[in-house]
C-alpha cells in the first residue's frame, strides 16, 4: 500500500512536462503516447514491430538551463513484457530459469507486467547556436538520467519480479516547432534494469537451488526497456 501511494504521488508531480525552447518560453507541458519494447532472457524485441509491443502514455518535467541543456522529469505508465515467438519455444533452457508459473510451457516463458516510472534527466539540444539555430524548426536531442520503475504482476502466475527497480536511461529525440508555442516530437528511450531482474525465476524461489554456467551466465545478464513515442507539446 505504502508502495503505491508513493507512486500515485509521483505520478502527480510527473503529470506535466517541461521541454524549454528557448530563454523566452522555459516552461512547456508535453504529453505523449509509445510502444514498449523488451530485451533480455527471454528475448529482443527491439525495433521488431510484429513481435511483442504494449502501448502505455508518458509526461515529461523539465527546466530550461541554459541554450544547450534543459533539466527534464517525467513520467510514464504503461504495459511492459515478452511474448514468446515460435523460434523462442524451441529453446532448451533448465527449469531454473523458468518462471514457477511457466514450468509446464515450451520455451523460457513469457512476461507481463504493469509499469509505472519516474525519470529524472538531463538533456542536451542541438538547436543552441553551435549546430542549429535557437528557433530553428527541428530541433533534435540527447539526453541520459535516471529511473525508479515500479512493476505489478498482471500476469498473476508468479512470473513478475514485483517491487521497484532502478534503471539508467538514455535517449535521442527530435521536435518539430509549429512556433515557440507548439511543437510535435518524436523520442526514443532505452532503460537497463540495474538493480534486479524483471523475470521471476525458479531459482529465485529457491536461493539454494544449485546452478550450472548457463544459469549464472543468465543471471548476470541485464534487462532493457525501450520506449518509442511520439509527443505533443506546448510552451509558456
Amino acid at each position: 500500500m505504502k508502495n503505491h501511494l508513493l507512486i500515485t504521488a509521483a505520478l502527480f508531480l510527473f503529470t506535466v512536462s517541461v521541454n524549454a525552447q528557448n530563454k523566452n518560453k522555459k516552461i512547456g507541458f508535453e504529453a505523449g503516447t509509445y510502444l514498449q519494447h523488451y530485451n533480455g532472457n527471454l528475448g529482443n524485441s527491439f525495433f521488431k514491430f510484429n513481435t511483442t509491443a504494449f502501448g502505455g502514455f508518458s509526461a515529461n518535467v523539465g527546466l530550461y538551463l541554459n541554450k544547450s541543456f534543459d533539466l527534464n522529469v517525467g513520467g510514464t505508465m504503461g504495459h511492459f513484457g515478452y511474448c514468446q515467438t515460435a523460434e523462442d519455444k524451441k529453446r532448451i533452457v533448465s527449469i531454473n530459469q523458468k518462471c514457477p508459473g511457466c514450468a509446464d510451457k515450451l520455451g523460457m516463458g513469457e512476461l507481463r507486467a504493469l509499469m509505472i516510472s519516474g525519470n529524472i534527466a538531463i538533456k542536451y539540444k542541438f538547436a543552441n547556436g553551435i549546430f542549429l539555430k535557437e528557433n530553428s524548426k527541428l530541433a533534435p536531442y540527447i539526453y541520459a538520467g535516471v529511473g525508479i520503475n515500479q512493476l505489478s504482476d498482471n500476469m498473476k502466475r508468479n512470473c513478475v519480479n514485483a517491487g521497484n527497480h532502478f534503471t539508467i536511461n538514455g535517449g535521442l529525440g527530435i521536435k518539430y516547432n509549429f512556433n515557440e508555442r507548439f511543437n510535435i516530437g518524436y523520442n526514443l528511450a532505452v532503460g537497463c534494469f540495474m538493480t534486479k531482474k524483471v523475470y521471476y525465476t525458479n531459482a529465485m524461489e529457491n536461493d539454494e537451488v544449485e546452478k550450472d554456467a548457463e544459469d549464472i551466465k543468465m543471471d548476470k545478464r541485464k534487462d532493457f526497456h525501450m520506449q518509442n513515442a511520439l509527443t505533443f507539446g506546448i510552451n509558456f
